[in-house]
């Protein structure tokens, strides 16, 4: 019976590596995904900076455009300080639009480091399992004291006579 015990820790222990395993490729796929959707909400920083841009210009040439049709200079005067406002407000919301877009990213790098770094831990803390399970085991055999032994003859010279 304790042979059976000895042969189902050593099974045991296999399966803690391939769990350990296991839980190394889950927290792989996991950091590949946080480093996908990081990538995703950058984009979405990036595409939203481009749109302050399109609206700034569009806003300039408005100004541009009523300048020049009211008979006047259309980038002097005070239609040059709206152009100058509007690029300084633009592209303070551009430039923060893309460090949300730069911060995206390296959050996202960040978390997918630490679930490569609690993927690796699980790996080996599987291994580290199976090692003590295999320890176990070969401590339970030693206290069965290993294979029997076969008696062997005794012979007894002391009384023989040569």
């Amino acid at each position: 019976m304790e042979v059976a015990a000895i042969a189902l820790m050593a099974v045991s222990a296999a399966g803690s590596i391939k769990a350990g395993q296991d839980r190394n490729k889950m927290y792989q796929m996991q950091a590949k995904q946080a480093e996908v959707e990081s990538d995703r909400r950058a984009v979405q920083y990036e595409l939203q900076a481009n749109e302050i841009l399109r609206r700034t210009n569009q806003a300039n040439a408005a100004v541009v455009a009523r300048g020049f049709a009211g008979g006047t200079q259309g980038f002097e005067g005070s239609a040059g300080l709206i152009q100058q406002v509007n690029n300084t407000k633009g592209g303070k919301e551009f430039v923060f639009a893309l460090s949300n877009a730069d911060m995206t990213k390296r959050s996202g790098l960040i978390q997918s480091s630490l679930y490569q770094g609690a993927g690796q831990i699980a790996e080996q803390a599987g291994y580290f399992d199976a090692a003590g399970k295999l320890g176990s085991a070969g401590f339970q055999y030693a206290k069965l004291g290993g294979p029997p032994s076969t008696p062997s003859a005794r012979v007894d010279l002391a009384g023989a006579d040569f």
